[in-house]
């Protein structure tokens, strides 16, 4: 669920959103040792229905464009566990009350989940990711705000591992 935070010339202003949805993928490369490197792009929608304790309307959404590093925390076993983090960029935009933006700023991630293989060629994983942006102007009718953007997803999907016996 992302999180947005806007300071202006009023003070600051939280916000809470609806649950949203999210898609995604990724390419990588598997180095047999436990250490996996992926190219990672996810796609985020929510909408709004809190702003500053009052209701509000409006939709939040990013798009992440991330070079992760994760760790299987075990290997040869039914369920791998494996943490990772990446670094990249974020591009967060949307409108608020009357404010909107839209701004690629630079970002980072870090995820733990589990895999389990079900072939050599596919695997099923759920994970938890948390990424996090820096701050970027948005401009209402006679104001503007900074915004700070970070996100909690819960993801599950299917791997396909290219070259596999």
């Amino acid at each position: 669920m992302p999180s947005l935070g806007l300071n202006n010339s009023t003070g600051t202003a939280a916000s809470s959103f609806d649950v949203g949805y999210a898609f995604g993928g990724a390419v990588g490369y598997d180095t047999g040792n436990g250490w996996r490197y992926e190219l990672t792009s996810i796609y985020q929608m929510a909408g709004l229905n809190q702003f500053g304790g009052a209701p509000a309307a409006g939709h939040l959404w990013s798009t992440g464009l991330m070079a992760n590093a994760t760790y299987d925390l075990t290997r040869d076993t039914l369920l791998t566990p494996y943490i990772g983090a990446g670094l990249g960029v974020q591009d967060v935009g949307g409108t608020i009350n009357g404010y909107s933006g839209d701004k690629w700023r630079p970002a980072y991630q870090l995820e733990a989940g589990l895999r389990r293989d079900l072939t050599p060629q596919i695997s099923l994983f759920g994970e938890y990711r948390f990424s996090q942006s820096e701050a970027a102007k948005w401009a209402g009718p006679t104001d503007y705000g900074n915004q700070h953007f970070s996100d909690h997803l819960l993801t599950a999907g299917i791997t396909y591992h290219l070259g596999q016996d």
